[in-house]
């Protein structure tokens, strides 16, 4: 596939013109004068001929760089490298053609590359997809020594990415904190109490918190540091349900919740607290029983990678049956889920019921900040106003549901998609803290 240049299209048009004046020349000569148009068609057809066979010869490269790891729903750079091995000057254009797991701009670019020299492009891209993705392939034209035609090439590289769940940026590191600052308790070591740190002796230190064989390896007089155990029980239940699949921005609600599971899970993980994860549609999916440490987190991030969404109804009361049977103890349940608006024999009522009386219940849901909006927005077409009473409506059922799964016993905790994960650990991190669980 090729494409004609500026060039080339003067120089047809001007053998076009030599053709036209030839047919109206009455000198001398006529029939030379008819034909002289041929001299700059052959010409210019030995001219493309040149460019094609000695395109090998423009010996040019293209690749991108990318990590080989990125976060779901945060932006990413990756680097397009073109390298020019010829002696003269190279123009390239490029368009990528990325796959629906990728949002980035493909509008074409231009490049004109130095002799024996690299030009470097950064490429800004938006995984919305879990999973292993390729870059897509590069649409690619250069332009021939002459000038004359663009000349198309399709480069599929071995550009891969893994998209994963966020992590955490900046998250307390537990035990580790409470090593600057800390607040030594000097009363007897009694149960519930778990081994911290050494340190120094201090005067007013009681005697049974000497440990004798540290301070054998030293040369000062070491002491036990204990503090209270404070251990939570932590369940998450990931609905994978029809309306999961709604897209709230670029991402779809089911994305954006894994991204609060995922930073949640690290965040009870880094605490020293025991976590389960549950995914679920019309039926548990797939889920991990109370674990804790590094491989709880590794196990959950496995489910949360390999979740998605299904066509099917959510039944919350087939998962909170089956959470029941894995949580011994009182524990947090937190249920990322849409809000149901069902009477009080709904399954969903009776799921939050059934976890209620022995756990406590959190339910997580995203505000969708632009039917808010629009429920209050000036009319400027003849649909407006129906459209202003649906997303009141839609507001209204939202409250409602809220009142209903408070009179059930739960928590709800609602929040735009950029800040609900800020507003479940908030929460979380004030009930550790009250050891309310």
């Amino acid at each position: 596939m090729i494409t004609l240049s500026n060039r080339t299209y003067g120089i047809v048009g001007f053998t076009i013109a030599i053709g036209i004046l030839g047919q109206w020349f009455e000198g001398p000569l006529p029939a030379l004068s008819a034909r002289l148009w041929t001299l700059p068609a052959v010409l210019l057809i030995a001219a493309v001929w040149a460019e094609r066979a000695l395109l090998a010869s423009m010996q040019w490269d293209i690749h991108r760089q990318a990590p080989s790891e990125v976060y779901l729903g945060e932006g990413f750079s990756a680097e397009l490298v073109l390298t020019n091995h010829a002696a003269n000057a190279t123009h390239i254009e490029c368009q990528p053609s990325y796959p629906r797991s990728l949002a980035a701009d493909s509008a074409t670019r231009h490049y004109v590359v130095p002799p024996a020299e690299s030009v470097l492009d950064r490429l800004e891209l938006l995984p919305v997809e879990l999973g292993s993705t390729a870059l897509g392939d590069i649409h690619v034209r250069v332009r021939g020594f002459l000038g004359l035609v663009w000349w198309y090439r399709r480069i599929s590289d071995d550009a891969v990415v893994e998209v994963v769940p966020r992590t955490m940026t900046h998250i307390s590191t537990g035990r580790g904190d409470r090593l600057l600052g800390a607040r030594y308790s000097r009363r007897p070591v009694q149960g519930g109490m778990e081994f911290l740190l050494h340190r120094a002796y201090q005067q007013g230190d009681p005697l049974q918190i000497v440990d004798w064989k540290a301070t054998a390896r030293s040369d000062d007089v070491m002491v036990r540091v204990m503090t209270r155990e404070q251990r939570m029980e932590l369940m998450v239940l990931l609905d994978c349900g029809r309306t999961s699949q709604l897209r709230l921005g670029v991402l779809s609600q089911l994305h954006h919740n894994i991204n609060v599971v995922a930073r949640l899970v690290e965040l009870a993980v880094n605490q020293g607290d025991h976590i389960a994860c549950m995914t679920y549609a019309d039926k548990p999916l797939a889920m991990m029983p109370l674990t804790s440490g590094i491989r709880g987190l590794r196990h959950s991030r496995a489910i949360l990678k390999n979740a998605r969404s299904v066509s099917n109804e959510s039944n919350l009361l087939a998962a909170a049956l089956q959470a029941r049977r894995l949580l011994g103890h009182r524990a947090l349940v937190v249920v990322l889920t849409d809000l149901s608006t069902g009477d009080d024999a709904s399954q969903f009522s009776q799921a939050v019921r059934l976890l209620s009386g022995k756990h406590l219940v959190v339910i997580a849901n995203i505000d969708d900040k632009t039917i808010e909006a629009m429920s209050w927005k000036p009319a400027s077409h003849w649909l407006d106003p129906y459209r202003n009473f649906a997303a009141a409506e839609h507001c209204r059922q939202r409250k409602l549901a809220k009142l209903k799964l408070k009179q059930h016993g739960a928590l709800v905790i609602t929040a735009a998609a950029d800040q609900l994960d800020a507003k479940v650990m908030e929460y979380y991190t004030e009930l550790r803290q009250r050891i309310a669980v």
